[in-house]
């Protein structure tokens, strides 16, 4: 949930883009079509709130995967799934408007939460 404002040069905006996301029967036909919004979270600037969620990078995981491998390491793997979204936020956070919305001069303030927070 988000609500236009007219952009100011002293707002701090993150990114904000599409993800689709295509389902195929067995048979290679389109049977379901999603589409969410997704906040660039990592662009997000540290405020010194306990709200930053950081990400692994691609490299970071290559190098730990390469050390593992030369060291015969034991791996396990865990997946967080840590979505809030709809939730309310703590802070003021303001992001471009993603294609199909974009108008000159204004931006969203998110009231809720997004995917990507």
């Amino acid at each position: 949930m988000a609500k236009e404002v007219p952009d100011t040069p002293d707002i701090t905006k993150i990114p904000i883009k599409w993800v689709f996301l295509y389902k195929f029967d067995a048979h290679g036909f389109l049977t379901k079509f999603k589409a969410r919004l997704c906040v660039r979270g990592d662009r997000q600037p540290y405020n010194g709130l306990d709200t930053y969620a950081a990400t692994l990078a691609g490299t970071t995981f290559r190098v730990l995967m390469a050390i593992c491998t030369r060291f015969d390491l034991e791996t396990r793997q865990f997946d967080a799934v840590n979505a809030f979204t709809n939730s309310t936020l703590d802070e003021t956070v303001y992001c471009h408007m993603p294609k199909g919305f974009r108008r000159r001069g204004w931006c969203w303030k998110l009231l809720k939460a997004l995917y990507g927070l």
